[in-house]
């Protein structure tokens, strides 16, 4: 299939992680336009384009019907406002995710100027905060954008009335949470305009936000009801079997923040799964405490194809634990832990351990204390290690950021101190630990093994690998040649 128009809207995105991996962001955003009668072109792994193909691909679509352009910010980490026109990106292509700077974006946007200064440059995604007064941006969509978007779109063909937003200068920044989205009853569809290739893993969302409020969390929809803002399981088992039949996919990101926050769903999602004319694959997040307390959750998750999950335990102190909303006592938390993994599992799951350092009553010594319990658990429970972000800027924000200094916090700049550590000193310790673990030690885990299954490897492979061992450069041979791939078949789309 060719396109068969020019674009109304091209989204730019680019690589999650330092493996093939597509992050969902843009494509839910282009499928809903798509829905509402517009042409729309991802453009994913901008990473690995070179200025001159990224400028002579936009250029293939430049055309009058093009209202606008936009990146998705989510995996660009920091748009410098004072050094215009320099865009740093957090490129994912290597384990570590260096911060690259990356100009070619703004030839791009100045081939599009210079072609219709009437197109719009616009920026949304998780990290939109950082666009706002960067005014190479026309606009800037914080939140979630699907519906604000198509209404943007709708005013710049005057089939709408302008809306009113707050401006910096001349730029528009737009509150895409005040524009409603049915997410219950979204049938996304993947397109081959999206370039998926056969057999990768691909990212879906099956619900959005969660029941609980971590003190330290700033994700949206925080403190949901249960069973609310879940989608309609034929529609997505309608897009499972779609995937499968158009591009042979099995295996899945799901995006949810608590998968695991009812057992209804569980138990629905399972029917679902096992009912598929194949068996499917995925990686997601799982709360802990609700699969000790819902001890029924464990064998359906089993059965409808876990093969890796994260849980964010962030603290085996008990008392920053709770401080945080996450009562479960530690002695208890470590041992179902390895019954997990060893008994229910029977080790054929992978199990991440996401730890937060610099929560309120954790000193460096008992963050010690906790590396060590991991190392003594082998390569079997991976873990990975952040230093806790306090900030005032983002769009969403969480207890911590808007009342630091209730929990012991003190601001200096966007880094806080506290009584018992620095966030200098928690950031120095989850570089210490992370190296010894997430990137020598440990097994391939978290959302990385999941897209390593596209690479060709089978999950037990990969849970017998140590990452240290891994054949990293047989790896980046294989992430090349399926960049290769994807430009190959995006030019063939859209040469027409």
């Amino acid at each position: 299939m060719i396109i068969q128009s020019k674009p109304n809207l091209i989204l730019l995105t680019n690589t999650r992680g330092s493996v093939w991996q597509r992050s969902i962001g843009a494509y839910q955003v282009a499928h809903h336009c798509r829905e509402n009668g517009y042409t729309v072109q991802v453009i994913d792994f901008t990473d690995f384009f070179n200025e001159e193909e990224l400028v002579d691909v936009i250029t293939k679509l430049l055309s009058s019907e093009l209202l606008a352009i936009g990146i998705s910010t989510t995996f660009y980490s920091t748009i410098d406002k004072d050094k215009d026109p320099k865009l740093s990106v957090n490129a994912g292509s290597n384990l570590r995710g260096d911060v690259v700077i990356d100009e070619k974006l703004y030839a791009v946007f100045n081939t599009v100027k210079a072609f219709n200064s009437n197109i719009k440059i616009i920026a949304g995604g998780a990290n939109s905060w950082q666009a706002a007064g960067n005014l190479t941006f026309d606009a800037v969509f914080h939140g979630y954008s699907e519906q604000s978007v198509v209404e943007y779109l709708e005013i710049l063909q005057h089939k709408r009335p302008k809306a009113i937003h707050p401006t910096i200068k001349h730029q528009e920044i737009v509150n895409g949470d005040l524009s409603y989205f049915d997410i219950e009853n979204l049938n996304h569809r993947y397109t081959v305009n999206d370039i998926i290739l056969k057999g990768e893993t691909l990212p879906i969302e099956i619900g959005r936000g969660c029941i609980f409020k971590c003190k330290f969390c700033s994700y949206p929809l925080n403190g949901k009801k249960k069973n609310d803002y879940i989608r309609n399981y034929d529609l997505l088992k309608e897009e499972l079997e779609y995937n499968y039949e158009k591009f042979g996919v099995t295996n899945y990101f799901f995006t949810d923040d608590t998968f695991n926050d009812s057992t209804d769903k569980i138990t629905a999602l399972h029917k679902v799964f096992t009912s598929l004319s194949f068996k499917i694959g995925f990686v997601c997040y799982l709360r802990v405490d609700l699969l000790h307390r819902h001890r029924e959750q464990i064998l359906l998750l089993k059965e409808m194809g876990l093969n890796s999950v994260v849980f964010g335990i962030e603290s085996l102190h008990h008392g920053a634990a709770k401080a945080i909303g996450k009562g479960m006592h530690s002695d208890k938390l470590k041992q179902f832990l390895i019954d997990l993994y060893y008994e229910h599992w029977n080790e054929e799951v992978s199990i991440t351990c996401s730890m937060i350092i610099g929560l309120p009553g954790e000193t460096e010594e008992h963050v010690r204390e906790v590396f060590k319990w991991f190392r003594n658990k082998g390569k079997d429970l991976c873990d990975s290690w952040w230093p806790l972000t306090i900030s005032t800027k983002g769009h969403y924000q969480s207890a911590f950021d808007k009342e630091h200094e209730k929990y012991g916090y003190v601001l200096e700049g966007e880094h806080w101190t506290s009584d018992i550590m620095t966030y200098k000193q928690a950031y120095q310790l989850s570089q210490e630990f992370n190296d010894i673990g997430m990137y020598r030690d440990n097994h391939p885990g978290s959302w990385m093994i999941e897209a390593l299954l596209s690479y060709g490897y089978s999950l037990k492979e990969l849970m017998n690998m140590q990452v240290k061992d891994m054949p990293w450069q047989q790896m980046v041979l294989k992430r090349m040649r399926m960049v290769k791939e994807y430009k190959k078949e995006l030019i063939k789309k859209i040469s027409g």
